[in-house]
């Protein structure tokens, strides 16, 4: 019996983890899209983290909002953005923050 709670608790969170990385990939298809449209403008690097404490305090949604940094570079000049992105009916919705 004990087994299959350690098992099944494996799997919940095996289950929660894989969401959580689809939700991220979705999260940067998304910003991706919202980027300002600079011409030369070129992703180096993205990810993803929780959002700060103060905004999940105040946070009435049912999905966990992510924060996604876009580093890009344009003529030489690095630049990062950030983004607020939330999950709902399986689309994305995101929002540039001044994180």
């Amino acid at each position: 019996m004990r087994n299959l709670t350690i098992l099944a608790a494996a799997a919940a969170l095996l289950v929660a983890f894989c969401d959580r990385a689809g939700a991220g990939k979705t999260c940067i298809a998304s910003v991706t899209e919202a980027l300002p449209k600079v011409t030369g403008l070129v992703v180096k690097r993205s990810r993803t983290r929780p959002v700060s404490p103060a905004i999940l305090a105040t946070w009435r949604g049912q999905s966990k909002p992510v924060m996604i940094d876009v580093e890009v570079e344009t003529e030489g000049e690095a630049q990062t953005f950030s983004y607020m992105c939330v999950i709902t009916q399986g689309s994305a919705f995101v929002q540039r923050t001044m994180n």
